[in-house]
C-alpha cells in the first residue's frame, strides 16, 4: 500500500540495513544499501523537497518482498496473493515537514493492521488516498469498505483493518491528525471518507493534488510548505472545516458533510452535532429532498450504479457491492435500485469495464530519482519510532 513517512532530511541507511540483515541474509546486504540509498552519495540541497524512491526488482530474487516488509513494518503486515517471488512493488515520494507524499503500484496482496500497531502515537495519523487502479476491500469492526479506482478517500489508521487487493497504482499522502481540523470529527464508524471524481469537489480535488505533486519536484522547501497548507486548508473545507470558527449551517454545507461520509453511520444526529443546530431545523432543510434518510440513500444508490457498471462480474458480488453502502437486505436493495434506475441491479453490472479509470486521475509517474530509506519516514510518520 505504500504510505510513507516523515521529518529529518539526512536520513541514514545504516539501521535499516542492520535491521534487514538477519530478515533478508547478509549474503545480499551490500545490494540492499545500493538500492535502499546511500547517505553521502545522493545528498540533496537543503532548500529542495526531500525524496525518495523505492523498487523491488533492485533487489535479488525473493528479497524484495522482505525489504518492503522491513520498510511498512511501521502499517501493516504484507503477504503477497501468490508466490512470494512474484511479488513486485515501487514508490516514490516526496517529503515535506509532516507531510509525505507518494506514488506507488503493486501487485496483489493481502495487508494487516493488527492492534498492536493501535498504541501510542502510532494511532495518530491520516492518510488521504487517490485510487488510479485497482481495488481494495478493507474489512474492519464495523464492516468492510472497497475502495475503488476512480475515487478518492480520507482513511483513519487509528483502527484495526484486514484488507485484501488487486495489482494498485495510487497516490497517498500520509497527514497527522493535528493537521487537519477535521481529523478529530473523523469516527469509529466512519473512519473512511470519500469522494468521486465524477463529482465536482473530488474532481477538483485531484487536480490539485495532481498539480501540487507536479511542483513539489521544482519549488523549494519553504515554497513547498506554503502550497501544502493551502492544499490542507481546502481538504478541511471540502469536509465541512473551513477557517470560521462556525460552520454555516445551510443545506448544500449538509448535504456534502453526508457525501464524504456515505459508508459510515451517519444521519440527523451527525448533522446536529457538527452544525450546531435543532432536529427541527434539519428535518426542515431536508423536507423538499424528502427527508435526511431518502437522500442518504438516494446518494448510496448512486454510488452503488457506478460501482456495478465498473465491476467485473466474474470476480464481484452485487450483494457485496450492496453490503458495502449499507444495504444488507438483498431483496429490499434489488426494489430500491430498479424503483430508482428502471433496471434491476444485474443489468447493470459490468456495463462499463472499457471505462472504470476516469483520465482525470491518471498516474503522475515522474517520480524522485534518488534514493532514500523511507523505513525512518514510515516509523515516525506513524509515531512508532524508538
Amino acid at each position: 500500500m505504500g504510505l510513507l513517512g516523515l521529518e529529518s532530511q539526512n536520513l541514514l541507511t545504516w539501521r535499516l540495513t542492520a535491521q534487514c540483515s538477519t530478515l533478508i541474509g547478509p549474503s545480499i546486504r551490500r545490494r540492499f544499501v545500493t538500492c535502499v540509498g546511500k547517505a553521502d552519495a545522493h545528498k540533496q540541497p537543503l532548500d529542495k523537497v526531500p525524496s525518495a524512491h523505492f523498487d523491488s526488482d533492485q533487489f535479488p530474487p525473493g528479497a524484495g518482498l522482505a525489504a518492503w516488509r522491513q520498510m511498512t513494518a511501521s502499517l501493516y503486515q504484507t503477504w503477497p496473493r501468490g508466490e512470494p517471488e512474484g511479488f513486485r512493488a515501487q514508490a516514490a515520494g516526496y517529503k515535506v515537514g509532516e507531510l509525505v507524499f507518494n506514488q506507488a503500484e503493486f501487485t496483489p496482496a493481502r495487508f494487516l493492521r493488527g492492534p498492536e500497531l493501535l498504541v501510542g502515537e502510532g494511532r495518530d495519523f491520516l492518510s488521504l488516498q487517490m485510487q488510479l487502479a485497482g481495488e481494495e476491500r478493507l474489512i474492519m469492526s464495523d464492516g468492510h469498505v472497497r475502495l475503488l479506482t476512480g475515487n478518492l478517500y480520507l482513511r483513519d489508521w487509528a483502527y484495526a483493518f484486514d484488507s485484501e487487493a488487486s495489482a494498485m497504482r495510487l497516490n497517498a499522502i500520509m497527514i497527522p491528525r493535528h493537521r487537519l481540523r477535521a481529523g478529530a470529527g473523523i469516527q469509529a464508524h466512519t473512519p473512511v471518507l470519500s469522494w468521486s471524481i465524477a463529482d465536482p469537489e473530488g474532481r477538483l480535488l485531484a487536480m490539485l493534488w495532481q498539480q501540487l505533486l507536479a511542483e513539489l519536484g521544482q519549488v523549494t522547501l519553504p515554497h513547498a510548505r506554503t502550497l501544502c497548507d493551502a492544499f490542507l486548508a481546502f481538504l478541511d473545507a471540502l469536509l465541512g472545516y473551513g477557517p470560521t470558527q462556525t460552520t454555516p449551517a445551510s443545506l448544500g454545507a449538509m448535504q456534502q458533510f453526508l457525501m464524504t461520509r456515505l459508508q459510515g453511520s451517519v444521519g440527523v444526529e451527525a448533522l446536529c452535532r457538527h452544525f450546531h443546530v435543532s432536529r427541527s431545523k434539519v428535518y426542515r432543510l431536508f423536507e423538499p429532498l424528502g427527508g435526511v434518510r431518502q437522500f442518504i440513500n438516494g446518494a448510496r444508490l448512486e454510488r452503488c450504479y457506478g460501482e456495478l457498471r465498473g465491476a467485473d462480474p466474474r470476480r464481484v458480488k452485487i450483494a457485496d457491492i450492496a453490503s458495502s453502502w449499507g444495504f444488507v437486505d438483498a431483496s429490499a436493495f434489488s426494489r430500491r435500485f430498479r424503483s430508482r434506475f428502471g433496471v434491476s441491479p444485474s443489468e447493470v453490472l459490468g456495463t462499463a469495464l472499457d471505462h472504470t479509470e476516469d483520465a482525470a486521475v491518471r498516474a503522475n509517474s515522474a517520480g524522485a530519482r534518488l534514493n532514500r530509506d523511507y523505513t525512518d519516514w514510515l516509523l515516525q510518520a506513524s509515531g512508532r519510532e524508538t
